[in-house]
């Protein structure tokens, strides 16, 4: 039987079921199916690109999309965990995700995940799957738009023999953080990837192709200006474009339990950008 073992995900897309059940028009329809080509896209499905192939191919990745949800398997054992661990592959996999989750975010596009450690077998038109199934609940047992994991896939990871090899500082596992409750008060319930925080280490400088003309021409002391004025000018971008897709949809929540949730993503937003910049810009304030 074709089994493997690896790490799935689950990703529901909020507020898709009912726009699915409530569309009515042709616009409507097309709307929905230009966010889910969107987060496709973003999470790799069907990649044209010839090297994300490659990889897909060697890490033996699958990705799969529903009308509001994506699952994501990635096996512990492949070429390409052969040859590099499979501490390492599932990190980056992880990341790779909250950087996902964070570009959908701000277009509006809020997901809440689960991710769990366990077997997969797909054959056909035939999946059933262990890991599956503890992704799927550990997106349900999640309470607000974040991509949580299981309490195993935590101990695997936490436990980890390559986990030694990198300083306390320099520790793979800093790329989760701790779910405390809606009020901040309870005990930890789960461990979440903190996608905002991923998001923000990942900016890069370049702001626009004039920006690189300049950059191309002008002395050394100019070009650090360059690379940290567009640093600057990038990070106020996120923050600012995050913000207000929080806002946006906190606005038009309809009950009170949803808008808390909200008030908990802004809360966690301004925790972090205050962390990367002091542009009043990037504050969030859900209502």
């Amino acid at each position: 039987m074709n089994i493997s073992a690896g790490i799935t995900a689950f990703l529901d897309v909020l507020g898709f079921g009912e726009r699915v059940l409530n569309a009515v028009s042709d616009e409507d329809v097309k709307g929905i199916i230009e966010h889910v080509q969107l987060i496709q896209k973003e999470f790799d499905f069907k990649p044209k690109d010839e090297s994300v192939k490659e990889i897909h191919a060697f890490m033996k990745k699958t990705v799969l999309a529903f009308s509001d949800s994506v699952v994501v398997n990635v096996p512990l054992e492949s070429s390409f965990t052969r040859l590099q661990g499979s501490f390492d592959p599932v990190m980056s996999e992880l990341s790779g995700m909250a950087l996902a989750q964070g570009n959908c975010t701000s277009d509006g596009l809020f997901l809440r995940g689960g991710v769990d450690l366990g077997w997969w077998h797909r054959r056909g038109q035939t999946l059933v799957s262990q890991s599956l199934v503890g992704a799927y609940r550990t997106e349900q047992n999640a309470k607000v738009p974040v991509i949580a994991l299981s309490t195993e896939l935590y101990k695997y990871l936490s436990n980890h023999s390559d986990r030694k090899y990198y300083s306390p500082d320099a520790d793979p596992l800093k790329i989760l953080r701790p779910f405390r409750g809606l009020d901040g008060t309870e005990a930890t319930a789960f461990w979440y990837l903190d996608y905002i925080s991923i998001c923000a280490e990942g900016i890069d400088w370049h702001t626009s192709r004039a920006q690189q003309a300049q950059y191309l021409s002008a002395s050394s002391d100019d070009k650090e200006r360059i690379r940290e004025e567009g640093y600057v000018e990038n990070l106020r971008r996120w923050f600012s474009r995050h913000a207000r897709a929080v806002e946006k949809a906190s606005g038009t929540a309809n009950s009170a339990s949803v808008k808390a949730k909200y008030k908990w993503l802004g809360a966690y937003h301004n925790e972090v950008a205050v962390l990367f910049t002091k542009d009043p810009s990037c504050e969030c304030n859900p209502k």
